[in-house]
């Protein structure tokens, strides 16, 4: 699936922000429980957690948030929490990958929801959320994914700080101008994001 091109990075990290900051403790230790081993090196090393960090789920969460918070990682952790459903969604997508519709999505949710729960594919949809149209109408229609309002500055843990509906704001503005991006969409950069994400290891 194709995703945003780099100047819309600020946009999702802000969204995976406000989005990590309605999630339980316990679900983000679930969400860091099911990175494939493969993936679990690289997400130790975006979030700096020390030797032992997954073998301690009474604290693993307030480390990965705290990480989060201080490296600005929001978006690289995730992708990688959303990475199993994002695969998933591919093949289950297949033709209809590159561009779905809200209805081509709403055929594999179920599926996708019942395998890897509801917060992997809402962090998964949060990767799509600018850049493809069937995930922006998602999250603005369905009140599963829709984007709650930004913290103004992240705190420690799920709550503090004052909050502004920034996302929406920033969703007018490129509601806006994508008619005239749309055309310039560079289709070349389809796992871009993904690819970044692990480039920046």
């Amino acid at each position: 699936m194709p995703v945003s091109n780099s100047r819309d990075t600020i946009l999702i990290e802000r969204r995976y922000a406000a989005v990590f900051s309605t999630l339980s403790d316990e679900s983000i230790v679930k969400l860091a429980g099911a990175v494939e081993e493969k993936l679990r090196d690289a997400l130790a090393k975006v979030l700096a957690l020390p030797a032992g960090a997954f073998t301690e789920p009474a604290t693993l969460a307030p480390k990965i948030r705290e990480a989060m918070k201080e490296r600005r990682s929001y978006l690289d952790t995730g992708v990688l929490f959303g990475e199993g459903a994002t695969e998933r969604a591919i093949e289950l997508l297949g033709d209809q990958s590159d561009d779905p519709s809200l209805e081509d999505l709403q055929l594999v949710i179920p599926a996708l929801v019942e395998t890897f729960g509801l917060d992997a594919v809402r962090l998964m949809a949060v990767q799509y959320s600018v850049s493809l149209g069937g995930f922006r109408k998602l999250v603005l229609t369905d009140d599963r994914f829709k984007i709650p309002s930004a913290p103004a500055t992240t705190t420690r843990g799920a709550t503090g700080g004052s909050t502004v509906d920034a996302a929406a704001q920033d969703e007018k503005r490129r509601a806006r101008a994508e008619r005239k991006e749309k055309d310039r969409l560079d289709r070349a950069k389809a796992e871009a994001q993904r690819r970044a994400a692990y480039g920046r290891l």
